[in-house]
């Protein structure tokens, strides 16, 4: 899948689900027109005025709130939010019903900036923006619009499947996915069981007539409000699974279905959920103060930071770095970085900076001591077992978090497998942390040549770094002869 990886790595991850969600209101239309999707019901004008509202009424009220608290606005994800929206509610061309998909709209986007924590917002905005409206109209009376969630129709399942898979791939979170829809599956299946419904009916209403995959896909995956470890990503999916069907499983176990008032389902209320758990798992965001930057090389260079507070984090994970800059290009003004620092107040970065360069990494070269920028995400799985010995390869930016990595684990039998490139940075740091380190050129990076090096192979953990073309090829080639093999794949290089 390197090829796969190698294109989506170069779509920010904002990017990528709006290419996605445009390609499903493609064929929403498509099928509307060609009277797949029932033309009364969907209507090419009531799915444009629609989209149309909730678009403007998204960017707008982005614009206005984030301007007015002195944030900058990321006007791409309320066009992702707008979009999701959208597939919510049943189109319509009636005045007063987009009246009010804007105002679900512009209170999806205060969400961003009300239900927040030091400028981080707590839960899916989509999904805050309905409960928002329900709760607006259940206090006074307003006929508040219903979701229908029509997406979960069957002439787009397999388009929606198509998308959910290449958005949960992008984002590294298949596993995510897979574990929020058996979960949901499994009790929307053992539900329709119980009111007697056969088995053929039971699977095409779990998945042709709910919106377990849409959900997985474009919603539940939302980074910024998932927890930062994947097995507390897995624990929060399979809490979201329990909590989409809790209707059905209660009417399975107490002969009714149990919902909270004024709500009728809690597809909504299962994000809010998700996302206040996964709150209580992270740490907030954190400003950083540039102190200096070391070039390492012709196209590598070091940024040495000094954070607002310590920055915590296991040696191994990765930071997201907003580098706010006009004229941003298609990757945006956040990036992935494996921190080359142990967990504390001073945090160290580093990257290449090839010509002619993105938007970003023009921005980030720019920079001068005494600037700031902020973390705003601490994730990634790339760290240590407890316990064993320990093989690391890795080749070019890739050795970046190995120093971090050593430099905590000091105790620890280490192996290191340098492939080195040209302009290879770290070289000498990596020889002096007291890991045995085996030098080669990258190309000559093999199994076979680390096992000639490494007599008690298997009984390593092997963590592997570096382009996604080195990694997965060597993962292919160790597999089988470490104890387990973990991946950190460096994209958009």
């Amino acid at each position: 899948m390197t090829w796969l990886d190698d294109r989506l790595g170069r779509l920010t991850m904002y990017r990528l689900v709006t290419v996605v969600l445009l390609a499903l209101v493609a064929v929403a239309l498509v099928e509307s027109a060609l009277g797949v999707l029932d033309p009364v019901v969907f209507a090419v004008p009531a799915l444009l005025a629609t989209f149309a509202t909730l678009v403007v009424a998204s960017v707008l009220t982005n614009l206005a709130v984030g301007r007015l608290v002195g944030a900058a606005p990321h006007l791409e994800s309320s066009v992702v939010t707008a979009l999701i929206l959208g597939f919510l509610f049943l189109p319509t061309t009636d005045r007063a019903e987009l009246a009010g998909l804007a105002v679900v709209a512009v209170a999806a986007q205060a969400s961003k900036y009300l239900i927040a924590w030091r400028r981080r917002h707590l839960v899916n905005p989509a999904a805050a923006g309905v409960v928002l409206a329900v709760l607006l109209g259940w206090a006074t009376g307003w006929a508040a619009p219903f979701t229908a969630w029509w997406i979960a129709t069957e002439p787009m399942f397999w388009f929606v499947l198509v998308g959910a898979i290449v958005v949960l791939r992008r984002t590294r979170r298949l596993a995510l996915g897979v574990t929020f829809a058996v979960a949901a599956a499994t009790i929307t299946l053992w539900s329709q069981a119980g009111l007697g419904v056969g088995s053929t009916d039971a699977l095409r209403f779990t998945f042709l007539s709910t919106p377990i995959v849409f959900f997985a896909g474009f919603m539940l995956s939302e980074p910024l409000t998932l927890p930062p470890r994947r097995p507390q990503q897995l624990a929060v999916a399979a809490v979201a699974g329990v909590l989409f069907t809790w209707p059905l499983l209660t009417l399975r176990l107490a002969g009714e279905p149990w919902t909270v008032e004024p709500f009728t389902s809690t597809y909504e209320l299962t994000l809010v959920g998700t996302g206040l758990i996964a709150f209580g798992l992270r740490q907030g965001a954190r400003t950083l103060t540039l102190r200096e930057r070391r070039p390492l090389g012709p196209e590598v260079v070091e940024y040495v930071f000094d954070a607002d507070r310590p920055l915590r984090f296991a040696p191994g994970q990765y930071v997201e770095l907003d580098v706010p800059h006009r004229g941003a290009d298609v990757r945006g003004r956040r990036r992935m970085f494996s921190v080359v620092s142990t967990p504390g107040s001073r945090v160290v970065l580093a990257t290449r900076h090839p010509e002619p360069g993105s938007s970003y990494k023009r921005a980030l070269a720019a920079l001068s001591p005494g600037d700031r920028v902020r973390v705003t995400a601490v994730h990634g799985d790339f760290v240590w077992p407890r316990r064993g010995p320990v093989l690391l390869v890795g080749a070019g930016i890739g050795v970046t978090p190995f120093l971090s990595q050593i430099a905590a684990h000091r105790e620890r039998d280490v192996v290191l497998v340098l492939g080195e490139r040209d302009d290879q940075p770290y070289v000498a740091e990596l020889e002096a942390s007291g890991a045995r380190v085996l030098r080669m050129s990258a190309d000559e990076v093999d199994a076979e040549r680390i096992a000639r090096a490494v007599p008690d192979l298997a009984e390593r953990t092997a963590l592997i770094s570096g382009r996604p073309d080195f990694v997965d090829r060597l993962a292919r080639e160790l597999r089988g002869r470490v104890r387990a093999v973990r991946t950190d794949h460096f994209l958009g290089y």
